[in-house]
């Protein structure tokens, strides 16, 4: 099933018991965002809509891929079976198929590639008469936050040269009724777009939805290779050609299902101090200079409803979110690196931090082949530390991760750094902004190749015979 909007998607979530509309008056300064955090945390993980926010007549939601149902319910099942569709979709025929039929597979998984794109909305939007941001119900998270933010805007920019399109998910801070932040960080789409306007000393146009469909959110936040697009990706995933419509003041296009659309520009050699704010790795970012968005214009549905996201100390539905990227990119991962078992971008380490890889080990070295082909593959760049274990390890396991780090690995021989190289903007310990360095761990068996001269020792292991006959007997005990 594919959500034609966000209204649909919450109808969805309320008949499934998934969704608490609250009437009472909440508070969007900490409360509001609190409540969404206490309810995954100690409740069902359920998706809020605050019909009543103080200081606005627009409702606002939170939560809406709190739980792995929500997530699968938004992809149309389970995110390993999308990743192996993606993977499906590139390979080249084995010898039991014919070139033609081949063709036509791929023919009927890409014929909701291309968007469609219509001149405008019609009646189902208004243009407001005056740009204010002062009318939505947007939260301030922690306390500390220098104001309040734009958590879940998609972000949509244009490449002022090759033309590609790109739609991000950038926190935007809140600095007037007319104008916000804009926190797109230097390895961001959105920010290589605006490098290319300094260049120009151009501004550049900007359009920001507030509220799309599920899969369209999902989709800004996807790491994608150049010269696919998240509009391209969602009609990918939805088997669907998706609605866009021509922008009035921008020269750019946006989804038909916008809840909330704002149209303006950012000036590349315009920068103010944004931050602090209460970030997913549990620490607050610190203020740095950054963009700045003016808004032109804002056109609404009618009855719009403004959503928002929480990031913090774990657990939010970032998380969620992270670990379905994971299960649909693994396949294609697979596709360019084929030792790989299975990955784990762990979540207590803010997924990017550390990253557990198993491989089919044959050649001396190999940990490192892909480590270093992980560090250069998309946003796993960012990955600080890379552990690689055998394929005997269940790397969801912490027990046997732990295990085979204390037991496979000898300090000198198995962990290296490399100095100097690409960091997240949001990895607070690295000596200067941007840039510092990687951890390998090659904690997989050494043979005699790589130095190890002794016999490495067994595995215990129990007989199958004798699994099977205590295996029988504890049941006929009725011990389990």
């Amino acid at each position: 099933m594919v959500f034609e909007d966000l209204h649909e998607y919450l109808d969805f979530l309320g008949k499934n018991k998934d969704l608490v509309r609250i009437e009472d008056s909440v508070d969007p300064d900490l409360e509001l965002t609190y409540l969404l955090s206490e309810e995954e945390r100690v409740g069902k993980g359920r998706a809020l809509l605050f019909q009543n926010v103080e200081g606005s007549e627009i409702p606002c939601v939170g939560n809406l891929f709190s739980t792995g149902e929500k997530m699968n319910a938004v992809l149309g099942g389970d995110a390993i079976e999308v990743g192996r569709r993606m993977k499906n979709l590139v390979r080249v025929p084995d010898n039991t198929e014919s070139m033609i039929s081949r063709g036509m597979e791929m023919l009927k998984e890409l014929g909701g590639i291309r968007p469609k794109v219509s001149g405008s909305f019609g009646s189902s939007h208004h243009t407001l008469e005056k740009v204010d941001l002062d009318r939505y119900p947007i939260p301030r998270t922690w306390p500390m936050d220098a104001g309040r933010y734009i958590t879940m805007p998609l972000v949509i920019t244009r490449d002022p040269v090759t033309g590609q399109k790109n739609m991000g998910m950038y926190r935007m801070q809140v600095l007037d009724s007319e104008t916000t932040g804009m926190h797109w960080q230097i390895h961001k789409g959105g920010a290589g777009h605006a490098a290319e306007s300094r260049g120009r000393k151009e501004p550049m146009d900007v359009a920001v939805v507030l509220g799309s469909d599920p899969l369209s959110i999902f989709s800004s936040v996807a790491p994608l290779p150049d010269g696919i697009d998240e509009f391209s990706f969602r009609g990918l995933l939805a088997k669907k050609r998706f609605d866009l419509v021509r922008g009035d003041t921008v020269d750019l296009e946006y989804p038909k299902n916008s809840e909330i659309v704002l149209e303006g520009y950012v000036d590349p050699q315009e920068t103010r101090m944004e931050g602090p704010f209460g970030d997913h790795t549990g620490y607050y970012s610190l203020e740095e200079e950054f963009p700045v968005f003016h808004i032109r214009k804002i056109i609404e549905k009618k009855n719009p409803i403004y959503p928002t996201t929480i990031v913090g100390k774990l657990w939010h539905e970032d998380v969620v979110m992270g670990k379905a990227i994971e299960r649909i990119f693994l396949p294609l991962i697979q596709l360019q690196i084929p030792e790989v078992v299975d990955i784990n971008t762990m979540e207590e380490s803010v997924f990017h931090n550390m990253v557990v890889v198993s491989i089919k080990k044959r050649y001396p070295g190999q940990a490192k082949k892909v480590m270093f082909a992980l560090w250069g593959l998309g946003q796993l760049m960012f990955s600080k530390i890379i552990v690689v274990v055998d394929d005997n390890i269940d790397i969801h396991d912490r027990k046997q991760v732990i295990w085979a780090l204390s037991t496979r690995i000898d300090p000198q021989r198995d962990v290296f750094v490399v100095p100097g190289t690409v960091t997240d903007s949001l990895d607070h310990p690295s000596m200067l902004f941007n840039y510092g360095s990687k951890l390998g761990i090659d904690a997989t068996r050494k043979g005699e190749s790589e130095g190890y001269n002794r016999k490495w020792p067994d595995v215990l292991e129990m007989d199958d015979e004798v699994r099977k006959t205590v295996a029988d007997k504890g049941k006929k005990l009725g011990l389990w």
